[in-house]
């Protein structure tokens, strides 16, 4: 890791704003959102230490007049063990996308296996229906045959 830049803001909508302008303003990376309490949120940025400076200061000023900057700071060359625990927390993040990403396809096969069911449901409705008109029409014609012979 090059360099950290972290902004923490009040509310979503000022780290988004915040990210936003940190991103187009240099060559940087967001690694990690953190959600903390009292609405606080915490963005991560990585890249070279002047690129992360560049879009730290750029966000701050941005954000500043919205009135939700908390904090800021842009950590050079951060320790190793630092990289560890923001990493680990992207990894932990990215469990559990994969983990709703898997629920998710597992909820859809399901409604497409419901559907299918239903749609063959229908058509078995559909094949009673017409086995009963076809039985009608068999007991009209036995009863038609039947009244002719007792005719004759």
């Amino acid at each position: 890791m090059k360099a950290l830049g972290l902004i923490e803001t009040r509310g979503m909508v000022g780290a988004i704003v915040a990210a936003d302008i940190a991103l187009k303003t240099a060559q940087v990376e967001l690694i990690n959102k953190e959600y903390t309490r009292g609405g606080l949120v915490c963005i991560e940025f990585e890249g070279d230490v002047a690129a992360v400076k560049a879009s730290v200061e750029a966000a701050v000023t941005a954000i500043k007049d919205m009135g939700v900057l908390i904090a800021s700071h842009v950590i050079p060359r951060p320790d190793n063990s630092i990289e560890r625990i923001v990493r680990k927390k992207v990894e932990e993040t990215s469990f559990v996308e994969k983990r709703e990403e898997e629920i998710l396809e597992n909820v859809e096969e399901e409604i497409e296996n419901e559907k299918e069911k239903s749609s063959e449901d229908l058509e078995l409705k559909h094949t009673d229906e017409e086995i009963e008109e076809i039985n009608e029409i068999l007991k009209v014609s036995k009863n038609k045959k039947s009244k002719s012979k007792k005719q004759k």
